[in-house]
């Protein structure tokens, strides 16, 4: 059920608007009540608004799913520093690297050890903190639609451009991983570009704080199968530990 919903969203939002017949067609494995309840949910949770058989985006509702990248960055700071110093000694010079967007991310870019290699970002803002800081690494800018509330470019261009880049290692965050919805997103173009950068990637590591556990976001770009390392703080529990262990994925904690 919570996969269904969450694919019923996802075509709302990726759509903008459409009718409930436009969705009956879509799922056409689930009754029109079994429909109809599942835009009730969404609708009491303020993710879309309903009006004359037809379901639309809430804007406001995207908008409110993560908090300003400012407000983030001074968050569990110390252990995105530690998260970072950990996933910086798993860079080899003469590779190619993607660096995934956020405030974890940032601190990563500030990690990087010294060595000749090749950068891909979404980033603006980690592409200019690598070239002033870096500047014998090759940084590459995938480009798009601007987000400002996680500073990121997503967009069709952007995933046609990482298609063409071969890439070694993919350092990656998320907003929220829970065992139901796996590791997700609050915004659609971002998890498209996330899954092709996984897709397209020979190792995925995972950056992750423990605050991020038990939270899920409307999008999955992975399951846990798709990642082959876990960095993360002493802040996992058990339960969650051994599920992804489960899945082949390597743990690492920072301290």
């Amino acid at each position: 059920m919570i996969a269904r919903r969450a694919a019923v969203l996802e075509y709302i939002q990726e759509n903008g608007e459409v009718s409930t017949d436009e969705l009956f067609g879509r799922f056409p494995e689930c009754t029109p009540k079994t429909i109809r309840r599942d835009l009730t949910h969404w609708e009491q949770a303020g993710a879309i608004l309903r009006s004359h058989g037809k379901a639309r985006v809430n804007r406001q509702y995207l908008f409110q799913l993560e908090a300003q990248y400012s407000d983030r960055e001074t968050e569990n700071a110390h252990v995105k520093n530690m998260l970072a110093v950990a996933a910086s000694k798993l860079i080899d010079s003469r590779r190619s690297v993607f660096i995934d967007s956020g405030t974890t991310m940032m601190a990563l870019a500030r990690h990087l050890p010294n060595g000749n290699f090749t950068v891909l970002t979404a980033a603006p803002n980690i592409a200019l903190a690598i070239t002033t800081q870096k500047p014998q690494c090759s940084v590459l800018l995938t480009g798009g639609n601007l987000n400002p509330k996680t500073l990121s470019c997503s967009g069709y261009g952007s995933a046609e451009i990482i298609k063409m880049i071969n890439i070694d290692a993919a350092f990656m965050a998320t907003s929220g991983y829970s065992q139901s919805g796996g590791f997700t997103v609050g915004e659609h173009f971002e998890c498209e570009l996330k899954r092709t950068v996984i897709a397209k990637a020979e190792k995925v590591i995972m950056l992750m704080d423990s605050s991020k556990i038990g939270k899920s976001m409307p999008f999955t770009f992975a399951r846990p199968n798709e990642i082959d390392i876990l960095i993360c703080d002493s802040g996992i529990d058990a339960e969650t530990e051994t599920c992804l262990a489960s899945k082949g994925v390597e743990i690492i904690k920072s301290n």
